[in-house]
C-alpha cells in the first residue's frame, strides 16, 4: 500500500533537518503528506508529590517549550517548502510519547530519531521512540542521531527470524522493498523447525519476494561471539545498505513496554535508519 501520510516526530529545531530529509526520501516518490509533531512533555518532578514552587516550574517549562516549538515549526515549514512537500504542523501540550503514539493511528508511517545519549535532558519526560515503536501499531523509521541519510530504501537488509514481528515488519516495508535495487534477507542461527513445524527460512522469504519482482537474496549467519544486533549492523555495512528492516521486540513490564535484547541493541548502536514494526 502506498504511503500517503507521514508523521515526523520533532523534539527541537535541530532535529528537523535529518527527520524531514528521511521523510522526503520517501514522500518525493509517493507524494505523501508530511506532518511534523512537537509535543512539550512535562517536568518529571511535577508528577511526584506536592512541593513549593512546582506551579512556577511548570509555567517556566511550558513557556520555554512553546518558544522551542515555535522555532522548530519555522524550520520545519522552511524545510518542507524547500523540498516542495505538502504537510502540516501539529503542536501538543501533553506527554510527547503518548501524543506520538496516539497520532500515529492517523498516519501510514512514523519517522522518529534515535535518542542522543549525550544530550538527554535531566528531570524531563521526553519523547521515548522505543515506546512509540512498541505502542503505536504503525511502522516506525528511526533515524540515527548522527549522520546524513539522503536515500532510504535503495539497498535494504531485512532481519528475519520467522516471528510475528518480523513478518509484520517485512510486509510493512513492502512499499520500499518493491522499489529497492537490492534486498538481502538475513537470518542468524536459525533452528531447523519452529514448534515442530518446518520453519519459514530467509531463503523462502527471498524466493517469495523474487516472485513479486523484487531483487532479493538470502544469507544465513552464525553469531558466534558477536551479538545479533552487532552482526546485523556489520552485515548492513558490508552490503552498503541504507535501511535495516526488523521486528520491534518487547514485553510488558508493569505499565510500560520494554524492548528485547536485539531491538535494544539496535536502538543503542544504529548506524543507518531502521524500520521497526511491533
Amino acid at each position: 500500500m502506498a504511503v500517503q501520510d507521514i508523521l515526523v516526530l520533532i523534539e527541537n529545531a535541530g532535529s528537523v533537518a535529518s527527520r524531514v530529509a528521511a521523510a522526503a526520501a520517501i514522500a518525493s516518490s509517493s507524494g505523501a503528506r508530511v506532518s511534523g509533531l512537537f509535543a512539550t512533555g512535562y517536568p518529571i518532578s511535577a508528577s511526584y508529590g506536592d512541593f513549593a514552587g512546582w506551579p512556577q516550574l511548570i509555567d517556566a517549562y511550558l513557556a520555554a517549550q512553546r518558544s522551542a516549538g515555535a522555532a522548530a515549526e519555522a524550520v520545519f515549514r522552511q524545510a518542507i517548502a524547500a523540498r516542495q512537500l505538502q504537510g502540516e504542523w501539529l503542536y501538543r501540550e501533553e506527554d510527547a510519547t503518548m501524543a506520538a503514539t496516539g497520532l500515529a493511528a492517523l498516519h501510514d508511517l512514523v519517522i522518529a530519531g534515535q535518542n542522543d545519549p549525550g544530550t538527554g535532558p535531566e528531570g524531563l519526560a521526553g519523547l521515548q521512540p522505543e515506546q512509540v515503536v512498541l505502542g503505536c501499531g504503525r511502522p516506525v523509521i528511526v533515524v540515527p542521531y548522527t549522520g546524513a541519510f539522503p536515500e532510504i530504501g535503495r539497498r535494504v537488509v531485512v532481519a528475519w527470524n520467522a516471528s510475528r514481528e518480523a513478518t509484520r515488519a517485512l510486509h510493512d516495508s513492502m512499499f520500499l522493498l518493491e522499489a529497492a535495487e537490492a534486498v538481502t534477507i538475513i537470518e542468524v542461527d536459525p533452528p531447523e523447525s519452529f514448534g515442530g513445524v518446518t520453519r519459514i527460512s530467509a531463503a523462502d522469504i527471498a524466493a517469495g519476494l523474487t516472485r513479486r519482482g523484487i531483487a532479493a537474496t538470502a544469507q544465513t549467519e552464525t553469531a558466534g561471539d558477536i551479538s545479533v544486533d552487532a552482526l546485523l549492523l556489520s552485515r548492513a555495512a558490508d552490503l552498503a545498505a541504507d535501511l535495516l528492516v526488523m521486528g520491534g521486540y518487547g514485553h510488558s513490564r508493569l505499565r510500560e513496554f520494554v524492548l528485547g535484547g536485539v531491538s535494544r541493541g539496535i536502538f543503542q548502536q544504529m548506524t543507518i535508519p531502521v524500520l521497526m514494526s511491533h
